[in-house]
């Protein structure tokens, strides 16, 4: 005790304060893009995109062709550098940091990029040792995804004897075989018939609850706006509206009606609403 003071603090320190909870920050946007531009062959696709995409939400661009959906995954994924604006993508700038961007996104292409001579596993093994991972480490990895998306039978099978909506599902799986926090998807299902259309989106809501990583997917046809979160229309290169999606169609096959069209094109404010939510080769004018 220290004398005269009936207290036990021999040090003459005082007692600590009481404890005081620090409240938690939200996570950081999984994609931030501010008044984003970028061309294409010298030709201004891309003309000023507003973009505030949360971690772990399945987001929609809707736009018809040519109104530059592909310029902006290929923006995302640091394949074109930005003219103007600002663009973060999993916490890193796109301008300062693009090895860490492309370290943080799994990309589907519009079109295949499989190597159809080689067999499933072939395939997944060329993608990990692009990414540096170590073989024996990859085979693991290998194995356990082919399992969680239930190709595993198949990865002796050679890709050209893939249906096409295996193959899809085979790139899906590749582009998240390095466990990136974002996944861009260019227009999953184009080209596929209603019947594989369908397996496609369900391979993608399969992942996306089981890995939870933050999905932006470009569309072209408004009736698979159902299947994101939320949703920004895309025209002449600017998100000119944002909608919460319309629901699912009540029957099979049955379309639900398509989010109404601005009457004057103008740049809102990105901001979330009440609802949660391979490297391409550009291409102009898509």
């Amino acid at each position: 005790m220290e004398p005269g003071t009936g207290r036990g603090n021999t040090t003459g320190t005082p007692p600590p304060p009481p404890h005081v909870t620090t409240p938690r920050l939200p996570p950081p946007p999984a994609i931030r893009a501010q008044d984003l531009s970028g061309s294409h062959d010298g030709v201004k696709v891309i003309r000023g995109i507003d973009l505030l995409i949360r971690p772990g939400e399945i987001f929609g661009l809707l736009g018809a062709p040519g109104t530059g959906k592909s310029t902006a995954i290929a923006l995302l994924c640091t394949l074109i550098r930005p003219t103007a604006g600002s663009l973060w993508v999993a916490g890193h700038d796109v301008h300062t940091a693009p090895s860490s961007v492309r370290g943080s996104v799994g990309v589907v292409l519009q079109h295949p990029t499989l190597d159809l001579g080689l067999t499933v596993q072939e395939n997944l093994h060329l993608h990990a040792a692009l990414h540096g991972m170590p073989r024996r480490q990859a085979h693991r990895r290998i194995t356990a995804t082919l399992t969680l998306t239930g190709l595993l039978r198949r990865r002796h099978c050679p890709v050209r004897a893939l249906a096409q909506a295996t193959r899809r599902k085979l790139e899906i799986t590749r582009a998240l075989l390095h466990r990136p926090q974002v996944l861009l998807l260019d227009e999953p299902t184009h080209g596929l018939d209603p019947h594989d259309h369908q397996q496609v989106w369900q391979h993608v809501h399969h992942m996306h609850r089981t890995t939870g990583v933050t999905v932006l997917s470009t569309i072209r046809r408004p009736d698979e706006a159902h299947h994101c979160d939320r949703l920004a229309i895309l025209q002449d290169g600017r998100t000119v509206t944002f909608h919460d999606p319309p629901p699912p169609p009540a029957h099979p096959g049955q379309d639900p009606s398509p989010p109404p069209a601005p009457t004057t094109p103008r740049l809102p404010t990105p901001v979330p609403r009440h609802r949660t939510g391979g490297e391409p080769t550009p291409k102009a004018h898509t």
